[in-house]
């Protein structure tokens, strides 16, 4: 039995090592709860990866597995969180579902990039949704989006060797493996793309390839793109951020703080997640996360969704796997 809890008066605990701006300090939770599992092969799982809100409606993205057989995104509103959520029908094939986010009424949909292969398209999409206010399907673009973020990461980093270990590399050996996804702070059409992998070292690698590398060593990837689906390349920005050695699971720029809150989890597949808030402004990080909290005890976070007019975000986790059997909630609810 799913254990339901709500606290009204928790506030999470800061890191006193930096400052942290006062939106910050007034976060608190507020509730946990549990998103509904679903069929897939016999096995009951949540599959989820991302999400994004447009006029009411929440839009809850899975990327679909471990063959990334069943990429979904399903449809429902605040109030029916907890119950089963609607398919929403799409017109392309989208794999390895990682990232999400909306701008106006467009939800943008990264896959991981992470497969290398010629002939893994599917796997390289950026796509964006435009619906009505009521949340119906209106248009669909999309572009392949790999080579075009290889090509930012070239133009901050040099053609050095750790790129090109980089770019031969699968995502969990090292390589390109998008999973945050957010609006910018710079506003427009901007997408600042988070990076699970790489990290930014030069001696960021697989050991596989070099005993003298590490999946644990770097800092946190951020690219901003404006206007992503047929981008400027020139005018892509890259932001580096010090997460203790993870990378980026999930993020969402929340305009009523002025910042990011972020998702971090390691490289490589590790129990050990945390939440963060950067302040571009400042370039501060602060850590949000503290031991034994609430955030703590969701098995595999990742997806930060921002519902501003109820000054609410939700951390959304999925519930799939072995690891993730019988926890006692899959989200939690925080008021800013």
């Amino acid at each position: 039995m799913k254990i339901f809890k709500s606290i009204l008066t928790t506030a999470i605990l800061l890191s006193t090592s930096i400052h942290a701006n006062g939106a910050v300090e007034k976060l608190q939770q507020v509730k946990t709860g549990s998103t509904p599992l679903y069929r897939y092969h016999d096995k009951q799982l949540q599959d989820l990866s991302g999400s994004a809100y447009v006029n009411g409606h929440i839009y809850l993205m899975s990327d679909g597995g471990k063959n990334s057989d069943f990429p979904e995104v399903r449809i429902t509103t605040f109030d029916k969180l907890e119950s089963p959520a609607y398919l929403f029908q799409r017109q392309i094939i989208q794999r390895d579902i990682e990232g999400a986010t909306q701008i106006g009424n467009s939800i943008y949909i990264a896959s991981s990039m992470s497969q290398i292969n010629e002939d893994t398209d599917d796997y390289r999409v950026l796509s964006s949704i435009r619906v009505d206010d009521d949340g119906q399907f209106v248009s669909e673009s999309y572009t392949y989006a790999r080579d075009v973020i290889l090509s930012a990461m070239k133009d901050k980093f040099g053609d050095d060797a750790w790129l090109r270990r980089v770019q031969v590399s699968f995502g969990k050996q090292g390589g390109i493996n998008i999973e945050g996804l957010s609006a910018s702070h710079n506003g427009g059409n901007n997408l600042v793309f988070g990076f699970r992998s790489p990290l930014w070292d030069k001696d960021f690698g697989s050991p596989q390839l070099d005993p003298s590398l590490s999946l644990k060593k770097g800092l946190a990837i951020l690219i901003e793109m404006p206007e992503p689906i047929g981008s400027n390349l020139s005018e892509s920005s890259v932001k580096l951020l010090d997460l203790k050695g993870q990378g980026i699971r999930g993020i969402e720029y929340i305009p009523a703080m002025e910042g990011y809150v972020i998702i971090s989890g390691g490289v490589e597949k590790l129990n050990e997640y945390h939440l963060w808030f950067y302040e571009p402004k400042s370039e501060k990080v602060t850590k949000l996360s503290q031991e034994n909290d609430g955030f703590s005890r969701l098995c595999r976070p990742e997806s930060v969704l921002n519902l501003p007019e109820k000054s609410t975000l939700i951390i959304l986790s999925e519930e799939s796997g072995k690891a993730c059997e019988n926890v006692e909630f899959n989200y939690i609810e925080y008021k800013y």
